[in-house]
């Protein structure tokens, strides 16, 4: 049943242009990744402790009370 809605309907195209697209987006990242520079990477890793410009981020006791 399945394989004539398949047939009918020219899932298989969608299924196998959707596969393509996906391995060529895993592909187009992999190789931005391993072709990065370790500057730019380490810059990346600490974007996220840096915070928000003028903010700053509590430490010790006082950020209990």
């Amino acid at each position: 049943m399945l394989q004539e809605l398949a047939a009918r309907t020219d899932a298989s195209v969608w299924a196998i242009a959707s596969m393509l697209f996906f391995l060529g987006v895993w592909a187009f990242i992999a190789i931005r990744t391993f072709r990065a520079r370790p500057e730019e990477m380490e810059a990346r890793a600490h974007l996220v402790l840096e915070g928000e410009a003028g903010a700053e981020i509590p430490s010790g006791p006082e950020r209990d009370a």
